[in-house]
């Protein structure tokens, strides 16, 4: 659902929006061993269509019960997406983004540690994307730590 006063930058995000079921894993790595992932994901407008504002409720290796809680914002003035995210561990992340192609939105972290990680979206022609957390590792590349598989929740 796209709002009338959205920009075309704003309903490009409109396909996230609803109710997800999420599974994965959690690749190993200096967070611990990795393991199976779990949970779901609500996406929804708010503050007038101009903010994608978002709840994340996981099962992750390690951690358990993990909580991150978000929004996502077109910033004209920049011509790329602000988003930020506070999790249940006591971090808040601020990242900015743009889209690669028509399917893959990539976020890329700005505080606290610039571009030490990014958070990639990717659509697939399913109806459903994916998500990769991604670090930058000792060879300076990104890697994966946690991919998701997104489904839409069932009534």
């Amino acid at each position: 659902m796209s709002l009338p006063s959205q920009s075309p930058d704003e309903e490009r995000l409109a396909f996230f929006v609803g109710d997800w079921d999420n599974s994965g894993r959690a690749l190993p790595g200096p967070t611990g061993p990795g393991g199976p992932v779990s949970g779901s994901t609500s996406y929804r407008w708010g503050n007038g269509g101009k903010w994608l504002l978002y709840t994340s409720r996981l099962n992750l290796p390690v951690v358990g019960a993990y909580e991150v809680r978000g929004g996502v914002i077109w910033n004209s003035h920049r011509g790329k997406y602000d988003a930020y995210a506070a999790n249940s561990l006591g971090n808040l992340m601020v990242y900015e983004g743009e889209w690669a192609d028509d399917a893959t939105l990539v976020l890329t972290l700005v505080h606290p540690k610039p571009g030490a990680a990014r958070v990639v979206y990717r659509k697939l022609p399913d109806g459903v994307f994916g998500m990769t957390s991604e670090n930058v590792s000792a060879d300076g590349e990104f890697a994966i730590h946690v991919e998701l598989g997104f489904v839409r929740s069932q009534p």
